[in-house]
């Protein structure tokens, strides 16, 4: 088995590449460069063509890829308005239709504002039943304060649903006001979801990485993986998941950089003979 290595969205080298000039090559240049995952991001909703879709997938398959997409920002499933509500499901549909054709298995999402797990689980379950068993929605761990979305509510929300959880190691260090620095750091987070969702949950775990700005509040700001005395550092967690052996797929949102984030986080890998 192999981990993977990836980008969340598209850099700006890949626009500066060969490749740059159309979006759906987005997985050649993946390959071009050595990786093997790629996020879609569908930050403004679901608006992809669907021909587009196929193509990425048929490319990602030949160049052996592995997709997943992020949901739209605008879906709040803890809405106290009905309205929002409702369009945020039926976006979230739309967003499990393009993923299946382009063959992506994992669907991250942000659940929203306030503490209130239990009305994200219901909304899920709603969701769910428009998806087909292969597809994973994927709760992503938060890094503001205010969002819904600690380690505890991210599984909390897993544990009665169909889905697996995103860990987001940028989000955890700022909601947690620099919590993630030691590999002790990084172990109790996997010995937490082990214990509560099972060994299968953290065998092909999906995580983002990058350093991350924080104050009071939580998360400021992404940092770029090559800046000075940012944090949280790959390492660490490298180590904790040749110790694991596990097989996460690592993607990098590295500020303006994920590709140079995604290639630092495999050369480590590599250096410690884990997953490559």
């Amino acid at each position: 088995m192999k981990v993977k290595f990836g980008t969340s969205g598209n850099p700006p080298s890949f626009f500066t590449s060969e490749y740059g000039k159309n979006r759906v090559n987005a997985v050649d240049w993946i390959n071009s460069i050595g990786l093997n995952a790629y996020e879609r991001m569908m930050t403004y909703g679901a608006r992809m063509r669907e021909e587009d879709a196929i193509e990425l997938g048929k490319r990602a398959r030949k160049h052996d890829v592995s997709l997943s997409v992020h949901g739209p920002y605008y879906v709040v499933l803890t809405s106290e308005k009905p309205r929002v509500i409702e369009n945020s499901i039926k976006e979230m549909i739309k967003t499990i239709h393009l993923s299946d054709l382009m063959g992506a298995k994992k669907i991250v999402f942000h659940p929203g504002f306030g503490k209130d797990y239990n009305k994200v689980i219901k909304n899920l379950k709603i969701i769910e039943k428009h998806k087909p068993k292969h597809v994973k929605i994927l709760p992503e761990t938060m890094g503001k304060i205010s969002q819904l979305g600690d380690l505890n509510e991210v599984l909390k929300i897993c544990e009665n649903t169909e889905s697996e959880p995103c860990i987001d190691f940028g989000h955890l260090h700022a909601r947690n006001l620099g919590s993630l620095k030691e590999k002790e750091d990084f172990r109790k987070i996997l010995i937490e979801i082990e214990k509560r969702l099972g060994r299968k949950s953290i065998k092909n775990l999906h995580c983002h990485f990058y350093p991350v700005d924080y104050g009071e509040k939580g998360e400021i700001r992404h940092r770029a993986v090559h800046e000075e005395n940012v944090y949280p550092v790959f390492e660490p967690f490298a180590e904790v998941i040749t110790e694991f052996k596990i097989y996460p797929t690592l993607i990098s949102e590295s500020r303006d950089s994920q590709d140079i984030g995604a290639l630092h986080m495999q050369k480590v890998m590599k250096n410690l003979g884990h997953g490559i």
